[in-house]
């Protein structure tokens, strides 16, 4: 979720929060608490939600998802909204489920969204620094703001042109579209709400032959 692309207007409502036990100190009878993490996330409308072992909430059930949590488990959502962000974790800061919680966003709005939610000052942070070889391999960067919400690399670049071309043809909506790339990110990562915004936005600058 570090690698996210995009100006601060495409990604300030684009949020992931992530729940992991840690190896050594809380890992082992995890599961309850990962449980609890993700059912407390969901209550505030995540547009995603996953687990990698598992898959996400456009593929499996959230009870079959819960049900398969692990010890082991590193459960994610994404949210699309700083209010839904807020929201969960004030209960978190309540609930206190006993795993270690990772939000990615933009620093600052995640910062301010921390100081909301009774917090205080972010503890660690992460940065991407960008991508580094030969960049220009690489697909251009209005299909590379899709793809890579999916932190595994698991949205191909021709899916996107694909998807692009049946709303182009009326085969299907941009959300329909969005949701299907959301489908190949297993974590639950992908931001469909973001992605339909995005798919909307290149559909004017994406050129297709007809015949």
């Amino acid at each position: 979720s570090l690698h996210r692309r995009g100006d601060r207007e495409s990604l300030k409502e684009d949020f992931v929060v992530l729940g992991c036990p840690s190896t050594g100190i809380n890992k082992k009878g995890a599961a309850p608490k990962m449980r609890e993490f993700l059912r407390i996330c969901y209550k505030y409308g995540p547009v995603n939600l996953g687990d990698v072992k598992t898959g996400n909430i456009y593929t499996t059930p959230l009870e079959d998802i819960l049900d398969r949590v692990t010890d082991s488990t590193v459960v994610q959502c994404a949210f699309d909204s700083r209010d839904k962000l807020v929201s969960v974790l004030k209960e978190l800061r309540e609930k206190k489920p006993g795993i270690s919680v990772i939000v990615s966003g933009v620093t600052d709005i995640v910062q301010g969204i921390m100081y909301e939610a009774g917090l205080g000052r972010i503890h660690t942070i992460e940065y991407s620094m960008g991508t580094w070889g030969r960049t220009e391999r690489l697909p251009d960067l209005e299909v590379l703001k899709l793809t890579t919400m999916c932190g595994h690399a698991m949205i191909a670049d021709n899916l996107v042109g694909k998807l692009l071309r049946d709303v182009k043809r009326g085969r299907r909506t941009p959300e329909e579209a969005s949701v299907e790339m959301a489908k190949c990110c297993t974590c639950g990562n992908f931001n469909v709400t973001r992605g339909t915004q995005l798919i909307r936005e290149m559909l004017p600058l994406y050129m297709m032959n007809r015949y």
